[in-house]
């Protein structure tokens, strides 16, 4: 009888035990207070408190790549694993163990009973749970993110496009005069070498103009059937001359295979050459410069790879800012990338970016067949 009695209160210790644990974890599962990482290593800890020894069980979380555990995991036995599963896809796995210094887990006679199970079966969904929240969280704040970003553009666009207008004509005038005064007989050397200056600055701002349409879609895009292999064929040779002056190296690999795709050739040409000279630019020293098409199912892609300076974690995610850039005032306006995000946007694209401080970028678009 006194034996049943033990038996009896030795049950309802480990349910305590355990309700206790599922109690805290859920505390935490919604409290919030703590990040996503620390939550894991608290609840690791909380596990082993829910059986008969807690001083003989070890727990471990394993999600993707990152791994939680408490001491003395790796060395354990008679594992027993839950998996965190979303969406039928297994994630990860919470997973508890007896130590080796236990004599039972040794001889082999260490059993899990059904409130243990049902303890692992509930932290795994509460961490199933903690998971699904964190990322919808992430894609909440991608998206908010876009909405702002997409904003900015357009309103910075509209007031782009007319300061771009407004300022044409007046460039046109200032270019036109320059150059029928540069032609002017006799004139002093220092007085036309002053006009050679007028008029290369005053194409340098046109350019900068014509960015500043393109970045506000000022200009009206012209579909037509385009091959990108073909469009890298026709301005390789420019390239070549510039990249030869900065020792820099052009490797091209094409897929033969490449069909065509719909879109505006002046645009995608306006992509690659932008992708181009920033990767130039990114190659002070030289390196080496590789232009690649392939296709990917229902996509066509090119890759522009540079060996060069590489972008900072801290800036990647401001690159495609209309005016953002970390070249000298005179070399840059900060409108090449974000030229390139609108118009493959525009053109239902995807650009991809994968960058290390000192082992250059690879800039990737994807554009639909």
């Amino acid at each position: 009888m006194q034996d049943i009695q033990s038996g009896h209160n030795d049950k309802l210790l480990e349910k305590i035990r355990v309700l206790t644990c599922l109690y805290r974890i859920a505390q935490m599962a919604v409290d919030g207070s703590l990040a996503f990482d620390q939550t894991l290593t608290a609840i690791i800890d909380l596990i082993p408190q829910a059986f008969s020894r807690p001083q003989k069980m070890a727990a471990g979380i394993r999600l993707g790549e990152q791994s939680y555990q408490t001491p003395g995991f790796d060395a354990s036995q008679h594992r027993y694993r839950e998996s965190i599963v979303i969406n039928g896809d297994v994630r990860g796995h919470v997973e508890v163990g007896r130590l080796e210094n236990d004599e039972a887990a040794r001889c082999g006679a260490y059993v899990y009973s059904d409130e243990e199970i049902n303890l692992l079966e509930s932290a795994a969904r509460k961490i199933t749970h903690m998971l699904e929240r964190k990322e919808a969280d992430e894609k909440k704040q991608i998206l908010e993110e876009q909405l702002r970003h997409a904003d900015r553009l357009a309103t910075i666009g509209q007031l782009a496009a007319g300061i771009a207008h407004e300022l044409n004509n007046p460039l046109g005038d200032i270019l036109g005069f320059a150059q029928l005064a540069s032609n002017y007989p006799d004139l002093p050397e220092e007085v036309y070498q002053d006009l050679v200056k007028i008029v290369k600055s005053t194409l340098y701002a046109r350019e900068v103009i014509k960015k500043v349409l393109f970045f506000s879609r000022q200009t009206l895009p012209r579909e037509a059937k385009t091959h990108l292999n073909r469009l890298i064929e026709e301005w390789v040779d420019f390239f070549e001359f510039r990249c030869a002056q900065n020792d820099i190296k052009i490797v091209l690999a094409m897929d033969e295979t490449l069909p065509s795709i719909t879109g505006d050739p002046a645009q995608l040409n306006q992509v690659l050459i932008n992708l181009v000279v920033n990767a130039v630019h990114a190659m002070p020293e030289g390196g080496i410069l590789t232009i690649k098409t392939a296709v990917k199912q229902d996509r066509v892609s090119m890759t522009v790879q540079d060996t060069g300076q590489g972008i900072a974690e801290a800036i990647k995610d401001k690159i495609f800012l209309p005016f953002f850039t970390t070249k000298e005032v005179d070399q840059g306006t900060g409108l090449g990338l974000c030229v390139v995000y609108g118009i493959v946007n525009e053109h239902g694209g995807t650009v991809n970016v994968n960058s290390r401080v000192g082992m250059g970028s690879i800039f990737e678009i994807e554009l639909p067949i």
